[in-house]
């Protein structure tokens, strides 16, 4: 995003399947990415509400359970390190590599 220019762009927005984790939406907004789409997080809610193995919830109540918690998660990993609205750590780029050695194989 950052060679393309479009890190600060207001509408930065991510469609990809893979993220249905609180690490993956977290990354994508500390990179600047300002909507996902989890359609593959949600697709599954549908499958499980198909196959049984989540009952007395309908597709509706299933995604916005995982929106909030996904929400509430992302909240939590910023404020650990110190930020405090969505807005701050949305492009901030602050992130670390740990146990990584340089020089080769390690």
């Amino acid at each position: 995003m950052i060679r393309a220019g479009t890190r600060t762009a207001p509408a930065s927005c991510s469609n990809p399947a893979n993220p249905a984790e609180v690490h993956h939406f977290s990354v994508l907004i500390g990179y600047g990415c300002g909507a996902i789409n989890p359609y593959m997080a949600f697709e599954t809610l549908d499958d499980l509400i198909r196959q049984g193995m989540l009952v007395n919830v309908d597709h509706n109540v299933a995604c916005k359970n995982f929106v909030k918690a996904a929400t509430k998660g992302i909240v939590k990993v910023a404020s650990k390190i110190g930020i405090s609205t969505i807005q701050s750590y949305l492009g901030a780029q602050i992130f670390e590599c740990v146990g990584l050695k340089s020089g080769g194989r390690g």
